[in-house]
């Protein structure tokens, strides 16, 4: 592996990059940084990083672009590649590493890309979310809008496949595929399952049993999208496809996520749904922040290609935008010399610190590290082909190299920390001198503190996650709508028992955009604080249980639990996305995001980097839908808060409506056909014959009904 490593920094060396003055690489950053830093045969063992000494690791799965979908299998024959997912121009495959410099100087291969880093990022969701009215078959809705007949993908990390709000009525797995591993030698194995009875006999994914990570942060996902249980999810009807991302990048395998995977995940399910001709959403509660870098340009375009009518993605937007705890972007404003402090503690993951310029940067980096001190210098001057050699000390291992340049024509550069023991707190004290202004994103990293203060910025800005932040996928901010009663304390000042958790505003932790090119994010907002869903029973958890029940004939027990993040929220817009297609199952991705800006409630000015559109309202999203946002411009389009409905013949019942309260009865083209008023709680329909109504009650609200 050395002989290779030696191999590939020397045709680096000379391949580079195809256009040096618009420093556009045909490797990317973590790419280059691998071939050249050993880092593709890394792993933690025991909380140390250690490196592998067998040649197991010589071949890596990538992304590749080619300038023509007919050359693909002939680059793949001539460089020994094997095609793994195949969306024409652009593929994963998975190549010899001693192969990847030579197909780079390939004048057929535009980009090579490996990007790593990915991280996890309804009870009350339903109300918050005016669900309730679209799934629930008791209201006088036209129909009830459940999900039945739509495809819910969800790439996530462990799942409890027989927990029971993943059965149907008869006790049956939803699930129609799932792409899971099983265990080889500590090691996992692709293993797919479509039998009913293969995945219910599994019970477990392999991240719930494996990893010092083991998680099933899928279940509490897919529950909330589209769980059937005591806490139903948004579209309890769907069908399930569930991918398993075998690592948690949190624990022992920290390099071994990569956008590859995400991109073959998400094809497979589009694969799936096209052969069974079904409409798909798929939620993806994970991603990587690349502040305003641009190094997943490839799976920003794949995901543009696998979007389209009935196919939508959603995903999170993020979970580090609380500025109050930790900030992650610096803008130097006038100041062209600054002391800036990073700190953070040590997790078997990267950290990097991203900065961008338009002119030379040079810094002088003091690193504390428990009773170690360093120091390093780094010049953008000194780069040779963009990259600098590493620095390996006894603690860490340090790079510095240029990727592809920002929109704006700003070079931007990639500073690696690579701590070589976990559970170590750590300082890195940068004095910076520019030539021009300069900003700077840490990753997983905090500013702690900057001088001069006067005239920066400090902020959580550029906080937005891929691929939330692809323009064709629909990004979900975190919106706090409930606070639990141990959240309240007793004030002997007030002499009252209050509480210090906000409602009615965004979760403080939500990410922030801009995006690297300047777009608003997220698109919308959910439900996503303490939200009750699905769960493993982990007995080191018991604080977060809300319910927990045996499964009977199972040593699995059915368990719900309340969690928060922008992994919660996200699902809630997938699965009301599934309603949606129920309506209209060739809804775009720009339509989805049409109907989110038309009938979400706004919080905050429009356009804005916090909330997006505002709160997704399934209801209001659904009449717009079908319609009748513009066939009966003045119908509410929200249904009465504190009203219940019921339909009894031609009479409809509005138990809480006051007496005389004014009724309009339109049809679905927007013909007025009675005015009438509440008498006694009740509205008569009379003279109206079979078919759907929209029914306008005052200025409280407004509903559907089918005679």
């Amino acid at each position: 592996m050395k002989t290779i490593t030696r191999l590939m920094l020397s045709i680096l060396l000379l391949l580079g990059m195809t256009d040096m003055t618009a420093q556009t690489f045909k490797l990317s950053g973590d790419l280059r940084g691998m071939l050249t830093e050993d880092v593709a045969t890394a792993r933690w063992e025991h909380g140390r990083l250690v490196r592998r000494t067998s040649d197991s690791q010589s071949h890596l799965s990538l992304i590749m672009k080619v300038t023509d979908a007919q050359q693909m299998a002939q680059v793949c024959d001539d460089y020994g590649m094997r095609m793994v997912t195949d969306l024409g121009h652009i593929a994963v495959v998975d190549v010899p590493v001693s192969q990847i410099a030579k197909a780079a100087a390939d004048s057929r291969v535009v980009r090579m890309e490996k990007e790593g880093g990915f991280h996890f990022c309804l009870d009350e969701a339903r109300i918050a979310a005016n669900v309730n009215p679209v799934t629930n078959g008791d209201n006088p809705l036209p129909q009830a809008y459940t999900g039945k007949g739509i495809i819910v993908g969800v790439l996530d990390a462990g799942i409890q496949y027989n927990h029971p709000t993943f059965l149907d009525a008869n006790g049956q797995p939803r699930f129609r595929k799932v792409w899971d591993f099983d265990d080889n030698d500590g090691e996992p194995e692709p293993v797919v399952l479509t039998n009913a009875a293969d995945i219910l006999a599994r019970k477990y994914s392999y991240s719930t049993c494996n990893g010092v990570g083991a998680t099933n942060h899928g279940s509490h996902v897919a529950g909330i999208a589209t769980g059937s249980g005591r806490y139903r999810g948004m579209a309890p009807e769907s069908d399930i496809l569930f991918a398993d991302a075998a690592v948690n990048p949190l624990s022992e395998r920290a390099y071994e996520l990569y956008s590859d995977y995400l991109l073959t995940s998400v094809k497979n399910m589009t694969d799936y749904a096209t052969e069974h001709q079904q409409p798909l959403v798929v939620n993806i509660s994970l991603g990587n922040n690349l502040g305003f870098s641009t190094e997943t340009k490839l799976l920003q375009e794949a995901f543009g290609l696998l979007t389209g009518p009935g196919r939508i993605i959603v995903a999170a937007n993020g979970n580090e935008g609380n500025p109050e705890e930790s900030k992650s972007y610096f803008h130097s404003g006038s100041n062209l010399t600054e002391s800036i402090d990073f700190k953070g503690r040590t997790m078997p993951m990267n950290y990097d610190i991203i900065w961008k310029t338009g002119g030379a940067l040079s810094f002088t980096l003091d690193i504390w590290m428990g009773a170690e001190h360093n120091t390093e210098t780094f010049s953008t001057t000194q780069l040779a082909d963009g990259m600098l050699p590493a620095v390996e000390r006894s603690a860490y291992k340090m790079s510095f190299l240029q990727l592809d340049d920002a929109p704006d024509g700003k070079h931007i550069y990639r500073l690696r920390f690579v701590p070589k023991e976990a559970n170590k707190s750590f300082d890195i004290a940068a004095s910076v001198t520019a030539e021009q202004s300069f900003e700077a994103f840490c990753k997983m990293l905090s500013i702690s503190s900057a001088d001069p203060a006067e005239g920066c910025t400090i902020s959580n800005a550029y906080t937005s996650i891929v691929p939330g932040a692809f323009p064709n996928v629909v990004a979900v901010g975190n919106y706090c709508s409930r606070v639990l009663p141990n959240d309240y304390y007793y004030s002997e000042e007030l002499e009252k028992t209050v509480t210090d958790v906000q409602t009615g505003v965004m979760n403080p932790t939500s990410s922030w955009g801009p995006t690297w090119d300047g777009r608003n994010k997220p698109d919308v907002s959910a439900p996503g604080s303490i939200i009750s869903s699905g769960n493993w029973y982990n007995p080191n958890n018991e604080e977060e249980v809300v319910e927990t029940y045996d499964i009977e004939g199972s040593d699995a027990k059915e368990t719900w639990t309340g969690q928060s993040g922008s992994s919660q929220a996200s699902p809630t817009v997938a699965g009301i996305v599934a309603l949606w297609l129920q309506a209209k199952p060739d809804l775009t991705p720009d339509d989805v995001l049409s109907v989110i800006k038309n009938t979400s409630h706004a919080i905050e000015p429009i356009p804005n980097n916090h909330s997006g559109a505002g709160i997704i309202d399934a209801y209001a999203g659904l009449c717009s839908i079908l319609g009748l946002s513009t066939a009966i411009p003045s119908l509410s389009k929200n249904q009465p808060e504190h009203v219940t409905f019921r339909l009894a013949g031609n009479v409809l019942y509005a138990d809480g409506a006051e007496e005389g309260t004014p009724v309009t009865v339109y049809s679905l083209s927007g013909t007025v056909l009675q005015n009438t008023t509440v008498q006694q709680s009740r509205i008569s329909l009379s003279g109206l014959y079979k078919g759907v109504y929209a029914i306008q009650l005052g200025k409280l609200g407004s509903t559907l009904i089918r005679l």
